[in-house]
């Protein structure tokens, strides 16, 4: 190729990932709630309403309920500070509007509160795209699985909430890219940016220690022998990586009084203890919870192993390093994440196992024949659908008429024994009592949920017209009491702020939805022609398609 045509082709590439960018976080944008943060990451967020209102830490309630108090005897977030710093620029913007027009304010709130987990669902996706560059996948193949994940796989919904779980993919696909960056060209450059990946990934939430060590781990045996080497490497990935440590421990020190102290520690002999082999079913095979059924391409992807054994290995093996230790941490805990969509704490690696359904997909796509086209598309479609249903409803009201209609069938858990302390409401959240059903048992089904409570809002059903159609009922005759909670429900989509929450501001809300459709058909319009410019010029002189950082 010549440098002319390298640099012609380096020049679209870069059209190609700033069009994948626009096209993901104006479509994250376009498809955001109408909730403002709650649960875990309500807590983050009045971190950030604290540092902005008040130029302080503490929040003025506890979360849990049972949060011991820290510091002066005032409460604080059991989160890392970053979780919370992300959130500035919304807070920021929301203040601006506030102030402008003080009536708008809860209007802005649920967008200006989302714009952190669009960034960083875009940015996910596009370290996606490069992750698949330098693991040498074709150009079509990285496009193609960067759509597949951004909009077929659990991506799409917590790109939609305010919860950290998507700033922690994002963070965990930009080490393992660094990762294997460094060890290909171990340069202090490199090195660099791995320890800014490194200090992230653990600033948004500290079990990424485990990840870090892993990521240490696979380095070492990747440059074995090289000692000298791998030192100053280390001395370098420090540079970008302490700075974010001793932030850590000058704010856990600010609010619990040690650097050491997390706020976290009191809950750990509560929570931990479970069998890993139950935890780990949990999170990939049970029928409520497994990641497969939140993200159905992922299920093609394990068609791909044998592939990345031979030709991936070291991709598996840092994955296994970085990811898996994280895994087995988790499945030691006796809460699989609830409240929440899915396996919420499986997200994180979602983009990781990801790579496999693209490395597939780069394998089969000159010779996909009708039948095995229909089942990829059948799977993407599958994909998309159950995300939809994920992204139409707030998780909280399927999950609260599920408690409601479990009560009413198979009678109200004894919670006398609870882990974590009853609410006010008679709910104990997230422990075994009250999330059981989401987990283990198909008549609660949370995908089949989403999909009936709907198709019940849809047809403007109440509670007894919607409660005869229940998924439950293909195990029971009982008409089960849903009054309390079914009438919470509604459409989860932004744009009901100003259809019918705020009709005064239907004109602001227009506007929004002209500008986020525009972002996102520019978007996706320079990503089909960056991608069609690339896939030809890459057959023209080379089917291999050499790849290119992104």
């Amino acid at each position: 190729m010549s440098t002319e045509l390298q640099a012609g082709t380096k020049r679209s590439e870069r059209r190609l990932v700033l069009a994948i960018f626009l096209a993901t976080f104006s479509a994250f944008l376009l498809t955001s709630g109408r909730e403002r943060p709650w649960g875990d990451g309500n807590v983050q967020y009045m971190v950030t309403e604290s540092l902005v209102e008040h130029h302080s830490l503490d929040i003025p309630r506890p979360w849990p309920d049972d949060l011991p108090p820290g510091r002066n005897g005032k409460f604080y977030s059991t989160y890392p500070i970053l979780t919370s710093v992300v959130q500035i620029p919304g807070k920021l913007l929301l203040e601006g509007i506030s102030h402008a027009a003080p009536k708008a304010r809860r209007f802005a709130l649920p967008l200006t509160s989302h714009l952190a987990c669009s960034f960083f669902g875009a940015l996910c996706c596009l370290l996606f795209y490069g992750l698949c560059r330098q693991r040498r996948l074709s150009i079509a193949a990285a496009s193609i699985g960067t759509a597949v994940l951004a909009f077929a796989t659990t991506i799409w919904v917590y790109a939609h909430y305010s919860y950290s779980e998507i700033a922690q993919a994002a963070f965990v696909t930009g080490f393992i890219l660094e990762l294997l960056r460094t060890a290909e060209a171990p340069t202090p450059r490199r090195a660099r940016w791995l320890g800014l990946w490194a200090g992230l990934l653990f600033s948004v939430k500290y079990i990424y220690a485990a990840s870090l060590i892993g990521g240490g781990i696979w380095l070492a045996l990747r440059l074995r022998g090289q000692w000298r080497l791998l030192g100053r490497l280390t001395a370098w990935a420090a540079v970008t990586a302490v700075p974010f440590l001793i932030v850590a421990l000058i704010y856990n020190w600010l609010c619990w009084g040690s650097p050491f102290v997390t706020g976290y520690t009191p809950y750990f002999h509560v929570y931990w203890g479970e069998n890993i082999l139950f935890g780990l079913w949990g999170m990939f095979l049970s029928p409520g919870k497994s990641v497969f059924l939140y993200s159905p391409p992922l299920i093609l992807g394990l068609l791909a192993l044998p592939l990345l054994w031979r030709e991936h290995r070291d991709y598996l093996a840092a994955v296994g390093l970085v990811a898996g230790l994280v895994l087995l941490v988790y499945a030691r805990y006796k809460l699989n994440g609830d409240y929440a969509w899915g396996p919420r704490f499986v997200v994180f690696a979602v983009p990781l196992f990801g790579f496999s359904f693209a490395a597939l997909f780069d394998r089969w796509r000159r010779r996909l024949s009708r039948p095995t086209r229909a089942v990829v598309a059948g799977f993407v479609l599958l994909g998309v659908g159950v995300n939809v249903l994920g992204n139409a409803l707030y998780w909280d009201h399927y999950i609260r008429i599920s408690m409601d209609a479990r009560d009413a069938w198979l009678g109200a858990p004894n919670r006398r024994g609870a882990i974590i302390p009853v609410r006010a409401d008679g709910h104990c959240d997230s422990c075994f009592e009250d999330v059981r059903q989401l987990e283990w048992l198909p008549p609660f089904q949370p995908i089949l949920g989403h999909l009936w409570l709907l198709e019940s809002l849809a047809r403007g059903d109440n509670w007894k017209r919607a409660e005869a159609h229940a998924p439950w009922h293909r195990y029971t005759k009982l008409q089960l009491n849903i009054s309390r909670s079914y009438p919470r429900a509604r459409l989860d989509w932004w744009g009901m702020l100003w259809i019918k929450d705020f009709p005064a501001y239907q004109f602001p809300g227009i506007l929004l939805l002209l500008l986020f459709v525009a972002g996102t058909g520019l978007g996706a319009a320079g990503w089909i022609r960056a991608h069609r410019a690339l896939v030809r010029g890459a057959h023209e002189d080379d089917p291999d398609d050499a790849p290119a950082n992104a």
